[in-house]
């Protein structure tokens, strides 16, 4: 194994460690998602660990998670983004002074990605064309899709890095509509370029373009003997080539009635007249706070601000200016009473600052 090891015993303020333990099919290197309590998490799976080992995963601890909680279940989710090699291991492993089993951080999902929304502007991603980056070497950097139009403005007036991952990007690909283009939307999807894609880049993809039950796509993703995969994978190789993508019993010919949606959600409480029940509507993990990225997508939502882009980074330009003055112990999150103090709470603030209508 390489890479230089050290002790590191004591937890950091505000941080918790959860035992993961490394499911069959999976190895160092590779991306794995986590359920814990109401939150998922993407970890890195450190070298060394085999399935069926174990290492620590480091995350925030919200009060709420400070209590007792379902133990950590990896979804079977692989992300591969790796092509032929896998990501080079740190530097530095951490290890535990008591179990030697080493400490690797992992990174919260935000609600837009559980929700299939566009990390931008908060769109839902099947309500308009999406888009993928592209870095220098011409291939997608991430697994995330974007509201299109979106994604050409931040390329145009962002930072030149992928808002979530923060690696260089080049230009924006828009994914085709597997209805009309199969073979475009085949391309665009397979992540790594292999001629084949696994279960995750379908579902996700799925997600992101159709009005479509996720939670329901998601739970099909250990489940190898479900009827998708049967169907979808006839060669039972574990993923779908292109070949089977076009096949009259294939993925792109049953996908849009196989997960139909059959109605909206709730609606969103109105904010002037019961701000409590719009906050419990937007604590959607039940933490009993709200992060940055939280508040700026529940106040984009509530007024309808999402498909006008000015607007976005408007409402981003004053969470920013404004929320040091209640973060004020650099926690990162809000509670509910810093957000809801009538007059100087967060919320009342952003209303007041932006000069909203909330009537």
């Amino acid at each position: 194994m390489s890479g230089r090891l050290s002790s590191h015993d004591p937890i950091p303020a505000g941080r918790q460690r959860l035992s993961v333990t490394v499911p069959p099919g999976f190895g160092a290197g590779r991306q794995l998602r986590v359920q814990h309590g109401h939150r998922q998490y993407d970890v890195v799976i450190p070298p060394g660990v085999n399935p069926g080992g174990q290492f620590l995963m480091e995350v925030d601890a919200p009060a709420s998670m400070m209590a007792a909680a379902p133990p950590p279940v990896p979804m079977g989710l692989p992300v591969q983004m790796q092509t032929s090699r896998p990501p080079p291991p740190p530097t530095t492993l951490n290890r535990t002074e008591t179990t030697g089993r080493i400490i690797v951080p992992a990174a919260p999902r935000s609600q837009a990605e559980m929700k299939a929304e566009c990390p931008i502007c908060f769109e839902p991603l099947c309500a308009a064309p999406v888009g993928v980056f592209v870095g220098p070497d011409g291939k997608r950097v991430s697994q995330h899709f974007f509201n299109l139009a979106a994604a050409r403005e931040w390329l145009e007036e962002g930072s030149g890095n992928c808002p979530l991952t923060r690696k260089p990007i080049r230009s924006v690909l828009e994914v085709p509509d597997m209805r009309t283009d199969p073979e475009g939307w085949f391309s665009a999807v397979d992540i790594n370029g292999d001629g084949r894609l696994s279960r995750l880049e379908v579902v996700e993809c799925l997600k992101a373009q159709l009005p479509i039950d996720g939670s329901a796509l998601d739970a099909t993703l250990a489940d190898e003997t479900h009827w998708m995969w049967q169907q979808w994978d006839s060669d039972s190789s574990g993923y779908i080539e292109r070949h089977e993508l076009l096949d009259p019993q294939g993925l792109a010919a049953y996908v849009r009635q196989a997960f139909e949606k059959s109605g909206g959600g709730d609606a969103i409480p109105d904010i002037a007249a019961d701000k409590e029940a719009w906050y419990r509507y937007w604590d959607e993990d039940n933490s009993g706070a709200l992060d940055k990225e939280e508040v700026v997508r529940a106040l984009l939502k509530t007024f309808r601000m999402t498909s006008d882009q000015e607007r976005v980074r408007q409402m981003r330009s004053t969470i920013d200016a404004v929320w040091p003055i209640f973060d004020d112990d650099g926690s990162g999150s809000i509670d509910r009473s810093e957000f809801l103090r009538p007059n100087e709470g967060l919320a009342d603030t952003i209303v007041a600052t932006l000069g909203l209508d909330v009537r």
